[in-house]
């Protein structure tokens, strides 16, 4: 399928983030997660991008708790900013971000399309899981805004 920028438009919703290497290992590093991506068009081209990805499983908030503080950080991540669509390429050039050192660069994505799901995937490290040597893949599925 010819991704488009109007075809990626819209809002997804979370359905699978998980590590793979390629001896068949998986790890979900936020365990159960869910999460909202949504990409937005200027015209008839991309424009404005924002996701959210959390744990769905949190313990209570402490806020006088420097170790619930860092364990809530760690349950999740955001950012936005704006988008772009080169081939099978998503770029996404991030403008704010919960992980700072993330702010004012460009995060690249391979992007496919398999059963009804856009998958973004990456063989960059993860901050969590510095070493490298996996893919990241993010499955989203349409959602629909009530």
């Amino acid at each position: 399928m010819n991704l488009t920028p109007q075809f990626l438009s819209g809002h997804w919703s979370l359905a699978s983030f998980i590590y793979r290497w390629p001896d068949g290992r998986e790890l979900a590093p936020l365990g159960e997660a869910r999460g909202q991506l949504l990409y937005l068009l200027d015209g008839d081209s991309p424009g404005r991008m924002a996701v959210q990805v959390v744990a769905s499983q949190r313990p209570p908030l402490d806020p006088n708790s420097e170790a619930s503080l860092a364990a809530h950080f760690c349950s999740g991540f955001a950012y936005g900013g704006r988008w772009s669509l080169e081939g099978d390429t998503v770029h996404h050039d991030i403008e704010v971000a919960s992980l700072v050192f993330w702010e004012g660069t460009r995060l690249s994505r391979e992007l496919r399309f398999e059963n009804d799901r856009i998958i973004l995937s990456t063989h960059e490290p993860s901050p969590q899981l510095p070493e490298g040597g996996y893919e990241t893949r993010l499955e989203w599925q349409r959602s629909r805004i009530d």
